[in-house]
């Protein structure tokens, strides 16, 4: 929680207790889906999980089918805990895809760079 001027700011209190403030996964977990008419019934894994503009976004690959390219949702979060998945917003779509094609080359790169290095130990 933050003070300015003596006065507390409930904004930032807000996000923290909501959990706005960071992504619920900070790691590959498996959720499991119902049948909707947006979405196949099963178990996705959730690859990247981010924040943006206080809301909660996740890129979904279906478990039994790895060879699909992700599905990008927005996470419905209530008391830190994800209850739903809705489809990102056409008007948002296309920024929140570029985000997470920024996450993907950063971590493709990081592991490529990590490839190259540990090879050069094993020479």
């Amino acid at each position: 929680m933050s003070k300015k001027n003596n006065v507390i700011d409930f904004y930032g209190y807000k996000r923290k207790k909501f959990g706005l403030d960071r992504p619920i996964f900070s790691e590959p977990t498996t959720i499991s889906l119902g049948s909707t008419n947006r979405f196949n019934k099963g178990h996705y894994t959730v690859v990247c999980n981010l924040v943006y503009e206080d809301r909660q976004f996740l890129a979904l690959k279906q478990k039994d089918k790895p060879e699909d390219p992700c599905t990008l949702v927005e996470g419905v979060v209530e008391n830190q805990e994800l209850v739903s998945v809705l489809p990102v917003k056409e008007g948002d779509y296309q920024q929140i895809e570029m985000k997470f094609k920024k996450v993907f080359e950063e971590v493709k790169y990081k592991y490529a760079y990590n490839e190259k290095e540990s090879t050069n130990y094993f020479r």
